[in-house]
């Protein structure tokens, strides 16, 4: 039993990096290709449970983080694509306002600081030219922060709402098809 979880979760991980490698290639992909990366996560949550999603996610990282060439897939696979599916489990455990509360504080928590560490960029490179920062820069910027996030909490709620459709249909339809209800 515990050869076919080991067995896997090393085939996931390894479909989670080719994911992860066609958003680095193809780089129009970047964000998409970890949010696929990411129903990998979720499919070891259903299937082999316990310490084994966690385990996927770290090798999936580890190894992306190693081997792309554009880093940019691993670092949102890593920041939310991987951790969210492990979460979104346990929030979904708790009332449903509770959970939508837990959900959204978690995603904006991981937008926060990817956009923190975007305007570190920003500033460094801004100083880096030996251009000044005036007020006109920071305040376009802050707009900027603010559409970013209204439209990324409109798009999470979508992910989210499409996560939980093709869960639903994977554990309905296709568990029952290929008959993995007592395999793991």
């Amino acid at each position: 039993m515990n050869t076919r979880k080991i067995a896997l979760s090393a085939i996931l991980s390894a479909v989670g990096v080719i994911f992860l490698l066609a958003g680095s290639l193809i780089q129009v992909l970047d964000i998409s290709s970890a949010a696929l990366a990411g129903f990998i996560i979720v499919l070891a949550v259903i299937e082999i449970r316990g310490k084994y999603p966690a385990l996927i996610y770290f090798s999936i990282s580890l190894i992306s983080i190693l081997i792309l060439p554009n880093k940019l897939p691993a670092v949102f696979f890593i920041i939310f694509g991987g951790v969210y599916p492990m979460l979104k489990a346990q929030f979904e455990r708790r009332h449903p306002v509770v959970a939508w509360v837990l959900k959204f504080s978690m995603f904006n928590i991981m937008l926060w600081l990817l956009i923190f560490c975007v305007r570190l960029l920003i500033a460094r490179e801004i100083i880096n030219a030996g251009e000044n920062i005036n007020s006109g820069n920071i305040n376009y910027l802050e707009t900027f922060e603010i559409i970013v996030f209204a439209v990324a909490n409109f798009a999470f709620l979508l992910y989210d709402i499409a996560m939980t459709r093709i869960i639903n249909i994977y554990i309905i339809k296709v568990r029952k098809l290929l008959r993995l209800e007592n395999y793991f």
